[in-house]
């Protein structure tokens, strides 16, 4: 925590979600959430929910859960899940762990809630720190043994509390050569390079369009799919008025990361 230089308590929060399926109707089904606090995973907390659609087969090949395990389930938005993440995602200090993490935050969008939170996303950063092409969580964790004393046989992959686990291991491997600021710029880096296709905006940065006016992007919340530029779309939206009238990247970064959002 030393290592993330900002003025007002943080939230460091790892997450994962599993889901009925990946098309546009499909929702969440399940979700893990745990605390990162000194080098511990704390309050790890799971769920599963009634998506009002019926899981796709494809999917269920994956997690393996069914529809009749989900079947007297709430709704995601009718539990404690929801507001938690509510309250986390609203600040822009808060940060939070995810491997393939705007899949995720994809997902829970579709739910409603948008995340102005910076995210550090393992798997991007173990391609960029540790050169592994191949980025699965299994993969990762027999290739740097990641599990260690820890009993394997008590992580199941696939399942969102599972991969938590599994996800908060591989972040203590990234810490033992990046910081925590280091990790999210490093997971961030790319979002800034990205831009919106048509509608006139071609070869224009979502972040310059936010900073002029944050309302033109709007209409493509409902037109984007690629998860990446959906989350770019809801951080810089989410954050545009820290930064609005600022197009310089530098300065932007550096009110994005300094202590002048104190929301929590």
């Amino acid at each position: 925590m030393d290592s993330l230089k900002i003025g007002v308590l943080v939230k460091i929060i790892i997450l994962d979600t599993e889901t009925s399926g990946s098309s546009q109707e499909d929702r969440i089904i399940s979700i893990a959430i745990g605390e990162y606090k000194n080098g511990e995973l704390l309050n790890l907390k799971s769920g599963f929910f009634n998506p009002g659609v019926s899981v796709k087969q494809g999917s269920f090949w994956v997690h393996k859960i069914s529809n009749e395990k989900l079947a007297n389930k709430p709704a995601f938005r009718q539990t404690d899940f929801f507001t938690y993440l509510e309250s986390i995602f609203s600040s822009p200090q808060n940060v939070v762990i995810g491997h393939a993490v705007c899949n995720d935050l994809f997902m829970i969008a579709r739910e409603g809630l948008q995340c102005k939170c910076k995210v550090i996303d393992t798997q991007f950063c173990a391609m960029q720190i540790l050169k592994t092409q191949k980025t699965s969580l299994n993969y990762l964790s027999k290739e740097f043994n990641l599990l260690g004393k820890v009993d394997s046989e008590g992580i199941t992959f696939h399942t969102a509390e599972g991969d938590v686990v599994v996800t908060f291991h591989l972040f203590n491997e990234l810490l033992k050569h990046n910081n925590v600021q280091q990790l999210i710029q490093i997971s961030m880096a790319p979002l800034y390079e990205l831009m919106l296709s048509g509608d006139g905006y071609r070869k224009q940065r979502i972040y310059h369009l936010a900073a002029k006016d944050k309302n033109v992007l709007l209409p493509h919340f409902k037109k984007v799919k690629d998860q990446k530029v959906f989350y770019a779309l809801m951080y810089f939206y989410g954050n545009a008025d820290y930064f609005q009238g600022e197009t310089k990247k530098a300065k932007i970064l550096k009110i994005l990361n300094n202590s002048s959002a104190t929301e929590l």
